[in-house]
């Protein structure tokens, strides 16, 4: 009777113990490490005022903010859509496959072709990669996946 009491709890437990852990990043963390990456700068383009929106059904997220160009001198808004992927090399996770959402002049105008042009090789080359949470030495090389929630990545362990 008592070997089958012990063999039942260690099955349980063995199959408790197989069974995916999670924990969640709130969204105000993300926010803030992003924020730290910012203002990025590349050529004359800069990229500030960083914001962020995410999308569970898409497993998605949209960053927006301003751009400005020194030369010629402009400026306007951006909005790009990312995924986030684990860089386990870093313990980072990364914004990727960046997808250009909107791209204006101050105040919704076109923008001439050649800034545009440049604007967009600046915005994927720029944001692709940028870190925007550390996972943890410790926990950070078990991580399966990630599950972007409303207000929070899902990291799965």
């Amino acid at each position: 009777m008592n070997l089958r009491i012990i063999s039942s709890l260690l099955l349980s437990l063995m199959c408790s113990a197989a069974m995916a852990i999670s924990l969640s990043i709130p969204k105000t963390l993300i926010d803030g490490a992003v924020a730290k990456k910012f203002p990025k700068e590349k050529l004359t383009i800069t990229l500030d005022k960083p914001s962020t929106k995410f999308n569970k059904d898409r497993q998605k997220i949209e960053l927006c903010g301003t751009w400005a160009s020194k030369v010629p001198q402009r400026s306007g808004e951006f909005c790009v859509d990312t995924q986030p992927v684990w860089n386990k090399a870093k313990g980072d996770i990364e914004i990727s496959k960046v997808n250009i959402l909107k791209l204006t002049a101050g105040d919704d105008k076109e923008l001439p072709s050649a800034v545009a042009s440049t604007l967009n090789a600046t915005l994927l080359t720029l944001l692709d990669g940028t870190s925007v949470y550390h996972v943890p030495d410790m926990v950070g090389k078990r991580l399966e996946s990630i599950e972007v929630q409303e207000s929070s990545f899902k990291l799965i362990f």
